[in-house]
């Protein structure tokens, strides 16, 4: 059974899936869901405001953090509803894993 697991990465899709040996294949929503762009976009929305946190310059690269405490609270509260839609539209064959950092 493969597993999809939510990880935050700087510039990476938020939801990768591993395999049955539990090597990374791919950082994108299952074939069976690929036409969701609703969920799609949920996903790649969060990852911009995610992205949005880091400073990357030719010479300085460092996570400047949220600009205030209720984007923060926002941006992990979507992150909950999105997984939770992941969660609800999982396809079979396929585990819905969070790793512990990723979703406060």
């Amino acid at each position: 059974m493969k597993t999809m697991k939510i990880q935050l990465e700087y510039k990476c899709y938020p939801v990768w899936i591993y395999d049955d040996e539990g090597l990374a294949e791919d950082t994108a929503l299952p074939p069976e869901l690929a036409n969701d762009h609703a969920l799609d976009e949920r996903f790649r929305s969060l990852q911009d405001r995610f992205d949005a946190t880091y400073v990357d310059t030719a010479t300085e690269f460092y996570n400047k953090g949220f600009a205030s405490p209720e984007e923060e609270a926002a941006f992990w509260s979507d992150l909950k509803a999105a997984a939770a839609e992941l969660a609800e539209k999982c396809p079979e064959g396929y585990t819905l894993e969070e790793a512990p950092s990723s979703i406060q």
